[in-house]
């Protein structure tokens, strides 16, 4: 499996300059990771993936690390979650949830998608109100230039729907429209026409509806996106049969029914078309059909009593009511006992002295101990960022404008990485020398190595041929120095950016250029469009 080698290959680098703490927090992102590239590959719940999120959930408890624990948890939930197994998802996102409540938001790890993802198992499980809080601190975490941003709006829109806030899930689902179309995300366009029509099909619009939802079923099928065609395929197949247009019916549904049949983890999917197609086959009188409808929806129904059917929701929803309710007891109780601490306090007034003191110890102590927990949660993210970048670079097409995008996230790193230095230059840490030496190494990891260089001029010389061979013919005694300089500005990078990356000063970007071009008379032509 070569993106697992890959994947491995990335740890690897990180974790040569970190800490002990950071190490095993790597490790357990790492085994996350690896998990759901397996899960990925295999397009089911495996063994190999359960295995692996054990460990991380274990290593996550023994750093002792709330925030760790609070991804790791949403991260397996979600795993569960994604193939339908609420009743496994529901003691990870309740660990979750318990965590977060518990957790300042600066502290979480990877707050939008921690946000987002307990969000939906929420919202699937009818906690809506706790589904709206967590949508809407994902959204306030997002760029706004993220698909997800529209992936948000699109939930919200959701959970109001479900609320029966038909005008507000409107505005939401416009919005998504919006976002989707401004960051160019077509498949997130079309789910939008597709709940733009449920909302068509409550105001009685049902030429509008059909239209929507065609336009959704066009571009789901342009983008081969099969989940999505079945959504609107049934939605589309509904509206036939309530509008008496059985045939059309009939023939959609039979195309939906054909992708959720060979995915189990769709089964409530193909439920849902199975009860359509029974309605239809009622109506036309036909006995097989009903028979067969019968029959299959029998087996689906014993299959969904496992799975997300709708006893299984209703008992997840109890169980959450129960849980919240003895979180509140046991709060309550706390309180309580807090207040006859604090009573019993009163008598003890002679140590008040030794407690100041003692107070005031244990508040350094903590405070030491959040400076480091803060210092590391950032290291860890820092590194995390740079992860998901070259994950990124390496799982796309290798070209100069997936070269652009990740060299742009790199200088984002870099400029990140120098404030943390300076920050950490000016403070009174305990520990300051040990942490600055670390945020320089990490820095260090982030220019352009030789290697990175290779690869980058191996696709510029693929890309760019033309132009390597202009430079090749008339500049012959260019050396690679000055080619790094010439690629990145060819690129598009200013002189900022281009030291940043091979780690200089930007003036010794611009006298390379000067010595070039007094070298040269008609160098000029090279660096056309490229100045500051």
């Amino acid at each position: 499996m070569t993106d697992s080698i890959q994947l491995q290959n990335n740890f690897k680098k990180l974790d040569i300059s970190s800490t002990s703490f950071l190490s095993k927090s790597l490790k357990s992102i790492y085994q996350v990771y690896l998990a759901n590239l397996y899960a990925q590959t295999n397009d089911k719940l495996n063994k190999k993936s359960n295995s692996l999120f054990e460990s991380a959930l274990k290593v996550s408890k023994n750093v002792n690390s709330p925030e760790l624990q609070i991804w790791v948890n949403t991260q397996f939930g979600y795993y569960y979650y994604n193939f339908s197994q609420y009743q496994n998802a529901y003691p990870y996102f309740m660990e979750a949830s318990k965590l977060l409540d518990l957790t300042k938001d600066e502290d979480i790890f990877s707050k939008s998608d921690v946000y987002k993802k307990n969000a939906f198992y929420f919202m699937n499980v009818k906690e809506f109100d706790k589904s709206e809080k967590y949508l809407l601190l994902a959204l306030k975490y997002t760029n706004k230039k993220d698909d997800e941003y529209g992936t948000i709006l699109n939930a919200i829109g959701h959970v109001f729907m479900n609320k029966n806030n038909i005008n507000k899930a409107n505005n939401y689902f416009e919005l998504t429209k919006e976002y989707a179309i401004q960051n160019k995300d077509e498949i997130r366009y079309a789910k939008a026409l597709g709940d733009i029509a449920s909302i068509n099909i409550l105001n009685k619009q049902y030429d509008l509806a059909i239209d929507n939802l065609k336009k959704d079923i066009e571009i789901s099928k342009k983008l081969k996106n099969a989940r999505n065609l079945m959504y609107a395929n049934i939605q589309l197949g509904k509206l036939y049969l309530q509008l008496d247009r059985i045939d059309d019916a009939k023939i959609i549904l039979n195309e939906a029914k054909d992708y959720a049949s060979q995915k189990i983890y769709l089964n409530s999917f193909e439920y849902d078309i199975y009860k359509i197609l029974l309605e239809i086959a009622l109506k036309n009188n036909n006995t097989n059909e009903e028979l067969l409808c019968r029959r299959k929806l029998d087996e689906l129904e014993l299959e969904l009593q496992k799975t997300d059917g709708q006893n299984v929701i209703n008992e997840i929803n109890w169980k959450i009511q129960q849980e919240n309710f003895n979180f509140k007891y046991e709060a309550e109780k706390a309180k309580q006992e807090k207040t006859t601490i604090l009573k019993n306090a009163l008598f003890l007034i002679s140590f008040l002295l030794i407690i100041i003191i003692l107070v005031v110890i244990i508040s350094y102590r903590r405070k030491i101990k959040i400076q480091n927990s803060t210092y590391d949660n950032k290291i860890l993210s820092i590194q995390n960022d740079k992860l998901k970048s070259e994950n990124k670079l390496n799982k796309t097409a290798q070209t100069l404008e997936s070269y652009k995008t990740y060299l742009s996230e790199k200088n984002k790193q870099i400029v990140t990485l120098k404030n943390e230095i300076n920050s950490i230059s000016n403070s009174s840490a305990t520990n300051k020398e040990k942490q600055y030496n670390e945020l320089v190494n990490l820095l260090d990891s982030h220019l352009m190595t030789d290697e990175s260089w290779g690869n980058f001029k191996n696709i510029f010389a693929h890309e760019q041929n033309d132009f390597v061979k202009y430079l090749s013919q008339n500049f012959p005694s260019l050396t690679e120095s000055n080619l790094r300089t010439i690629y990145l500005l060819k690129l598009g990078l200013n002189n900022l950016e281009i030291s940043q990356i091979l780690g200089i000063s930007a003036d010794s970007v611009k006298k390379s250029k000067q010595r070039l071009k007094k070298k040269y008379e008609n160098f000029e032509l090279i660096f056309k469009d490229n100045d500051d």
